[in-house]
């Protein structure tokens, strides 16, 4: 197992253990429910907009890498 991390543009670092970047991805994207987005952005990145699902899974792809 490796582990693996996204850290959003406010900061927020989220980690998980992963055989593969791959593995790891698809364990970011299964966290960040939309409702995990919402509640993620209203505490995080207050009067932004909030990014629909589609676009924090692309994040998560661009932006997670071994840590």
């Amino acid at each position: 197992m490796n582990k693996y991390s996204m850290t959003c543009t406010c900061g927020h670092e989220m980690t998980v253990d992963a055989e593969s970047k791959e593995q790891a991805v698809e364990q970011l994207k299964s966290m960040m429910t939309e409702e995990a987005i919402a509640s993620h952005c209203a505490e995080k990145h207050p009067g932004e907009p909030v990014p629909s699902k589609e676009e924090s899974d692309a994040n998560i792809e661009q932006n997670t890498k071994q840590a």
